[in-house]
């Protein structure tokens, strides 16, 4: 299967040119005054605030009338959700999107105001709608989150950016939830500069892709509660593995409170609002620091973050 998901480098540089228009180029700045060999790719500033964008246009921008006509079905715990439900309003369709029960509520009310019709299930049926076939049955034309060529693709032109913008970069770390950014952000750095290293990052309390690099395989594991929801994850998905091992040199994971540190200082320091996910690849940075080649590129993949835990989160000191 991961012969049909992974995308070419050519695939990936027509998509940056469908998104274009679409998709703003995020700027790619020094972590910080004094440390220019730590770069941020702020996709937090992309439109409807996360990378999705990229691939949910790649993906449904080559629908067929017919398949508009019927409104497209996705889940997610939020961010994929914004980009469907705006690339659906833009295309003259609707969407239903599934959320997990505890899903974040701006993410929900963000998808509601651009039209989506939100539904409700368990989070653990969410998770476990992702490798079934119900959505392939459904009457509208489902939009994996993840696990589609065109959607990798898509997400793949993150890392085309990079390397145009920054090609001196040695390493490159990556947010993984389900593994469709980092396996067309590792698709296009290897395709053009193999030699670079790319890293996977999930939280600390719901990190599958640690067990995997370790066991060589697939795993899944009982994860604990995150308030990073888009690296939430209690598996790797046996589909997505092939390439994820392919592109990634290693996992890493961070703490609850080592990504709060880096959510303070993307706020302070570089005027940007990161949630939980789009700060993991800087706090991987500070931790592994010793132990990655520089300059790093760390993707900041998404800002929407709850008010009020971004406003407990700035009120806590260092």
């Amino acid at each position: 299967m991961a012969s049909d998901l992974k995308p070419t480098l050519r695939e990936i540089e027509e998509a940056s040119e469908r998104i274009e228009g679409i998709a703003w180029r995020t700027p790619l700045l020094p972590a910080s005054r004094h440390d220019t060999g730590t770069l941020l790719k702020l996709e937090c500033l992309q439109r409807n605030g996360s990378f999705k964008i990229r691939g949910a246009w790649n993906r449904m921008s080559r629908t067929k009338a017919e398949e508009r006509d019927r409104g497209f079905v996705t889940v997610s715990a939020g961010n994929h959700g914004q980009a469907v439900a705006w690339c659906a309003r833009h295309l003259g369709s609707k969407c239903t999107v599934w959320v997990p029960d505890d899903a974040v509520e701006k993410k929900v009310k963000a998808m509601e105001a651009m039209g989506a019709m939100v539904q409700r299930m368990p989070e653990v049926e969410i998770m476990n709608s992702m490798t079934d076939d119900r959505w392939q049955k459904a009457r509208e034309t489902y939009i994996h989150p993840f696990g589609d060529r065109y959607v990798i693709a898509g997400q793949g032109t993150v890392g085309l950016e990079i390397i145009q913008d920054f090609p001196q970069v040695k390493t490159v770390i990556v947010p993984v939830g389900g593994g469709g950014l980092i396996s067309g952000i590792g698709t296009a750095i290897k395709s053009t500069k193999p030699d670079v290293k790319i890293y996977g990052v999930q939280a600390e309390l719901a990190a599958p892709i640690i067990r995997s690099f370790k066991s060589g395989r697939p795993e899944r594991i009982e994860s604990g509660k995150t308030f990073a929801d888009g690296v939430a994850a209690d598996r790797v998905f046996s589909y997505m593995w092939p390439i994820m091992q392919e592109v990634m040199d290693g996992a890493l994971a961070v703490s609850e409170e080592e990504m709060r540190a880096a959510i303070r200082h993307l706020a302070n320091e570089v005027h940007v609002v990161a949630e939980g996910a789009g700060s993991a690849a800087l706090a991987a940075a500070w931790k592994y620091s010793s132990q990655l080649d520089k300059p790093v590129a760390c993707i900041v993949s998404g800002g929407n973050i709850d008010n009020v835990v971004l406003s407990n989160i700035l009120s806590q000191k260092e």
